[in-house]
């Protein structure tokens, strides 16, 4: 059995698909640890798991608010994963000289586990939470991120070990993504890829919902812009509620601030928390933010989308399931009512989304999932040197 070691940006939608798989390796008796920043999810993860701190003298920089668009990424790598790689290197090479691992599963954007692998001759995956992640964006932006790649390496890792794209692994590189929804619009960013497919999240904690005012004669729509919902700006919930008061015929569900609950229409219901997964089983279409996670979940299920990308890899996403043919656009900060109205008009009656939904789903179905996921990192177990 193998002895791996995972480390994953300090945020939940890195760290959940890491702890499926993980999961799944333990369960088949190989011996796994996380190096990961305690006080930001220590409280995450499942009890008997061995983790390795990696912010006894250092906080996270703080991932606030971003600009939108390209600018965002420049902004996630210059305040963000740049200043967290050389804080967590030093740890992260104590974690993996105590633990001596045989193989590491590296989040692609948490650098420092890649540099650690390569110092020490250890395989290693790269696991890519968000399709996004592996087309390039534009010349000059791949060419300055290029940059910081090759100074971050000088900085840390003898000349011989320097490579152009160090986030990805020359071994393996896992995309919790199917193919089928990445299309071929924009090139790739070459490496070993394996599709398969999204990650089950850990088990949710129940949610209280009032089942009985959904009605079996109304079609259902649920409304959620990911799990900072609560927080979004009321405007684009307010205009959804003004877009559904003229759809009696259909009900919604929206992810929003409590404190709207008191202007939603009688075929709207307002909630901060929801049991998505539950609710999705009985949707008709999704209206959401284009988060890699609930595009998937839902078309996993069959459910057309409306997408209305916010900032960071969703516009990427959305396009993604626009060209794949199982959503519609929608403009986040300038919605009107009447653009509203006819995106969810075409959302329930588009018989081509609706078919387009099926065909994505029984691609995610086919997928080869975290069991998938688990054997390619077990095969790289004993292919490097003893860790050093």
């Amino acid at each position: 059995m193998a002895r791996i070691l995972f480390t994953v940006l300090p945020l939940t939608g890195h760290l959940n698909p890491a702890l499926s798989l993980a999961g799944e390796l333990a369960a088949e008796g190989h011996e796994v640890a996380f190096a990961v920043h305690r006080e930001a999810l220590g409280s995450r993860m499942p009890p008997g798991i061995r983790v390795y701190p990696l912010d006894a003298e250092h906080r996270p920089p703080a991932l606030g608010e971003q600009a939108r668009g390209l600018e965002s990424v420049r902004l996630f790598f210059e305040d963000y994963m740049l200043p967290l790689t050389r804080q967590a290197l030093a740890p992260l090479e104590a974690a993996a000289r105590d633990f001596r691992p045989d193989v590491m599963a590296v989040d692609h954007q948490m650098l420092a586990g890649a540099l650690v692998a390569r110092k020490l001759g250890l395989p290693w995956v790269s696991l890519v939470t968000t399709s996004a992640s592996i087309i390039r964006l534009s010349p000059v932006l791949d060419a300055w991120v290029a940059e910081q790649y090759l100074a971050l390496q000088q900085d840390c890792l003898p000349p011989d070990l320097v490579v152009e794209r160090p986030d990805f692994s020359p071994h393996a590189v896992i995309v919790f993504s199917i193919e089928a929804l990445m299309g071929t619009a924009r090139d790739r960013i070459e490496a070993p890829y394996v599709f398969v497919g999204p990650a089950s999240r850990p088990v949710r904690p129940a949610v209280a919902f009032p089942w009985p005012w959904l009605r079996d004669d109304r079609r259902l729509v649920l409304v959620t812009m990911g799990t900072v919902s609560r927080d979004r700006d009321h405007r684009f919930f307010e205009v959804m509620m003004e877009a559904f008061a003229q759809l009696p015929e259909v009900q919604a569900v929206l992810v929003a601030p409590p404190s709207l609950a008191r202007k939603a229409p009688d075929n709207v219901l307002v909630r901060d928390y929801v049991p998505q997964l539950d609710l999705l089983n009985r949707a008709a279409g999704v209206i959401c933010h284009a988060g890699h996670n609930t595009v998937c979940e839902a078309l996993l299920r069959e459910r057309p989308l409306v997408v209305a990308p916010i900032r960071d890899d969703q516009p990427v996403i959305a396009r993604q399931v626009i060209e794949a043919g199982a959503g519609v656009f929608m403009r986040y900060g300038k919605v009107t009512p009447a653009a509203a109205l006819a995106a969810i008009t075409r959302l329930l009656d588009d018989a081509e989304l609706a078919a387009n939904a099926r065909r994505l789903s029984r691609a995610l179905l086919a997928a080869p999932g975290i069991r998938g996921a688990a054997g390619i990192v077990s095969g790289l177990a004993g292919r490097g040197a003893p860790c050093r």
